[in-house]
């Protein structure tokens, strides 16, 4: 009866064998009494003893399978407990994950990490290290002091833990940090207390961002799953990394092209424009256009297939929309997309042309000093002569229509000589201060005359206007040479305004203007109500020998003088004009604040002129011209001397410096010594000798300050008897 009991009992056990811990132990309790009880029993009784050994047997075998039930159970028990740990913590992984895609929120997450990971491995600190050159910075963390997240630092090498980790880029597991060997004390973690921890490194494809770390005071082995879940959530933390660094790239390059102040546009297979630029719209706006795509050009599919499929650039494509020059760039994209990029090149190219016309111009100019400067010395030589014969012809009437043929004939060429000089810049100026409204006023009676009674002069100076250093006559001779002009362009009449204005020129005014520069200047414009010109004809105005008047009417040479003049004072000439709007001609002078004395010798052409008895050094390397003008001072009375060159002049001034009273040379000479040389040379040993400079135009070795000062004398070739012999009374008389 009693083992019967007991079998029921071990039936029992077995069906509870996949049960509760608890129920195991309910058996165990019901063994152990019946255990009692049947020793109580079996004692009274006799003949027992195989019983008694049976039940024996059966009581060991029930121990031994009650300690396996409960190791089994305690195995379950840890898988279960192992189970979910996983479980929570790859939810953990997932929610962080899920996290760094919804939320560009970075800091919150390395929050939100490191309060996850001290809380599912159940560590009272957890950190988050940065790295920042070659310190590690705690970004974020569990159980740290408030005032070390964002200030704690520790050095990124193998001096400690989370350096080591970062360099050996693999988890770093410390049982306790009393017993580490591999690196030395980490002063954040010793002073919290921390005994064990795990490290691991935050890297996305090499780069190292920086370290996860759990750490605990108590002494801890942190298990293999617990290490995984550090690496998985790293992992999240890099990825967040990367997506940060590359979401900060594509800003950086979305901010490039639409801030960048050049059009950009981006072109799909077909030619449609997918993305553009504000500096693109601006174009579009600037010409009229509500759209960019206005200003692609009209075969903008084609080029795009063809850059698409041969893989190449289009580049310097130029096309034009409103009058507006554009300079296009097409590149591929992976054979997906085409970028454009587009230049409105219509002001430099305006600038470039404007360039080209003053080189062009300057170069003609050259050329026509060069002829005028040989011109001047054989029209001396005639004019020289002619008056000559002219002073005699009391003697021999029958000369005296000739000798004055020959002398208005060079008269005549003087003067065209005289105009490219201008032009060429290469005439000696004699300037002072002058106010222009005094010029265009003393001017106006005359330019009425010379208008005719069809068109009407307008000229309303303003009540102040700064001064300008400019010679009167050439001042003159621009007013009279667009007077004319416009007058040729009014043959039905018009009106014709003379304005001087005070202008200040800006930075934005010299951009579109290459001649012109900052700073004050005075505007003399002429404009008129004619037929006007085109752009052709504009391009060509100041040529020398353009005109586009009819054969015989005009020289060409008008408008070229007034370019030459304004560049001679230091200043240029501005044109607006469209056909059958006029046009306007603007001469701009530098305006001048301080007086300046401008001391200039001038004699009347019909004052009788009085030779004398000083001696003359001539230097002039042209022969004909130094013997004319040898005897035409000879004629006056002076005693003279001869040179061809800088240097025999030095050797006859050796020779009779004592004698010599004034020294009239030309500029221009052979054999390296100038006529500005040759006069400081003189001067410098007779300080109170006269000096008379002769040229057809000045030189850069020519100081006409020398000139406007009154130590020298400028006698402008070609001359004649007469002026010759009035400059050297003059300079003698100084």
């Amino acid at each position: 009866m009693l083992l019967a009991a007991v079998v029921g009992l071990l039936s029992l056990a077995a069906a509870w064998v996949g049960g509760e811990l608890f129920v195991l132990r309910q058996v165990r309790q019901l063994y152990r009494a019946a255990r009692q009880l049947a020793a109580g029993d079996l004692s009274s009784r006799t003949g027992l003893g195989q019983e008694r050994s049976e039940l024996g047997d059966l009581a060991r075998t029930f121990d031994n399978l009650a300690a396996s039930l409960e190791t089994r159970v305690k195995e379950r028990e840890l898988a279960e407990k192992t189970l979910i740990a996983r479980s929570l913590q790859q939810t953990v992984v997932s929610a962080l994950g899920q996290f760094a895609l919804v939320s560009n929120d970075f800091g919150a997450l390395l929050n939100q990490a490191a309060m996850l990971v001290s809380q599912t491995l159940e560590v009272e600190y957890s950190s988050i290290l940065e790295l920042r050159g070659d310190n590690l910075c705690l970004c974020a963390g569990v159980g740290w002091k408030a005032d070390l997240i964002g200030n704690a630092m520790c050095p990124a090498d193998s001096r400690s833990q989370p350096g080591f980790t970062l360099t050996a880029g693999e988890p770093v597991v410390v049982d306790n940090i009393t017993t580490e060997t591999r690196f030395g004390k980490t002063p954040l973690l010793s002073s919290h207390g921390v005994i064990s921890g795990v490290t691991v490194a935050i890297s996305e494809q090499g780069q190292a961002f920086g370290v996860l770390g759990a750490h605990t005071t108590n002494n801890r082995k942190f298990t293999e799953d617990e290490v995984h879940f550090l690496l998985a959530v790293a992992t999240v933390l890099a990825m967040a990394v990367a997506r940060k660094r590359a979401e900060a790239e594509l800003e950086k390059l979305a901010a490039f092209a639409q801030l960048n102040p050049n059009p950009a546009m981006e072109l799909a297979k077909d030619g449609s424009l997918t993305y553009y630029n504000q500096a693109a719209a601006e174009l579009a706006t600037s010409i009229g256009l509500k759209e960019p795509e206005g200003v692609l050009p009209s075969n903008i599919r084609s080029i795009v297939q063809t850059c698409l499929g041969s893989g190449q650039s289009r580049v310097n494509l130029e096309t034009k929309v409103e009058g507006r020059t554009f300079s296009w760039l097409f590149h591929p994209v992976r054979s997906q997309v085409v970028h454009a990029y587009v230049e409105d090149i219509t002001d430099r190219l305006s600038l470039e042309a404007q360039l080209r016309q003053s080189q062009k111009m300057e170069s003609v100019g050259q050329l026509a000093a060069g002829v005028a400067h040989d011109f001047n010395n054989m029209l001396t030589i005639i004019q020289g002569h002619s008056g000559m014969l002219l002073a005699k012809s009391g003697q021999r009437p029958e000369l005296l229509e000739s000798a004055q043929a020959i002398y208005f004939a060079a008269e005549r060429a003087a003067n065209l000589t005289r105009q490219l000089l201008m032009f060429s810049r290469k005439n000696v100026m004699q300037p002072k201060l002058v106010d222009l409204r005094e010029v265009v006023a003393h001017l106006s009676k005359m330019l009425q005359r010379l208008l005719g009674e069809t068109i009407h002069l307008k000229f309303e100076p303003p009540s102040e206007i700064p001064l300008v250093l400019a010679d009167t006559g050439m001042v003159e001779q621009i007013i009279m040479n667009l007077a004319v002009n416009a007058r040729d362009a009014m043959p039905e009449g018009g009106t014709l305004t003379i304005d001087t204005t005070h202008v200040e020129l800006s930075d934005a005014y010299v951009q579109a203007h290459p001649e012109a520069r900052v700073g004050s200047f005075v505007r003399l414009r002429v404009s008129d109500t004619g037929c006007g010109m085109d752009l052709d004809t504009m391009a060509r105005i100041f040529e020398p020998f353009f005109t586009t008047k009819e054969i015989g009417k005009g020289t060409g040479l008008g408008l070229a003088t007034v370019y030459g003049i304004s560049k001679q004072h230091d200043g240029w000439i501005d044109v607006a004009s469209e056909p059958g709007k006029g046009a306007a001609f603007s001469v701009f002078f530098p305006a001048h604040s301080k007086p300046v004395e401008a001391k200039v010798t001038q004699v009347a052409p019909d004052a009788e002129v009085r030779g004398g008895n000083e001696t003359i050094l001539i230097v002039e390397d042209e022969p004909v011209l130094r013997d004319m003008a040898h005897v035409i001072l000879q004629e006056c009375g002076y005693r003279i001397f001869e040179a061809s060159s800088g240097r025999e002049a030095l050797a006859v001034w050796e020779r009779h410096h004592a004698n010599i009273d004034l020294v009239l040379t030309d500029v221009v000479m052979p054999e390296g010594i100038s006529g500005m040389d040759l006069a400081q040379r003189l001067l410098a040993t007779k300080p109170k000798l006269k000096i008379v400079f002769a040229s057809g135009y000045s030189m850069d070795n020519l100081d006409t300050a020398f000139v406007r000062n009154g130590r020298a004398g400028f006698l402008q070739k070609p001359y004649t008897h007469l002026t010759l012999a009035q400059a050297v009374r003059s300079a003698l008389d100084a």
